[in-house]
């Protein structure tokens, strides 16, 4: 794989990353979505998704230094 496919690679992850976030923000935020559980089921999605925010966030900070690891390399060959 070429740096420039790497690098594309990375970017396309962490853009997925960035998109993913404010999704499950959203719906941590959102009592409507929630409304229609019961409060023990509803306590479990809020922490699912609170751990998938978390998550995605780790990962977009991983990506971005991937991205500039590569950026910086002279090494075009991955």
């Amino acid at each position: 794989m070429t740096k420039d496919e790497l690098f594309e690679m990375l970017h396309r992850g962490l853009n997925e990353e960035e998109r993913a976030i404010p999704l499950y923000t959203k719906h941590l935020e959102s009592t409507f979505f929630l409304s229609d559980f019961k409060p023990e089921v509803r306590t479990r999605i809020e922490e699912l998704l609170l751990l998938l925010r978390k998550e995605s966030e780790f990962h977009a900070k991983i990506y971005a230094g991937l991205i500039k690891t590569v950026e910086e390399s002279h090494q075009d060959v991955y």
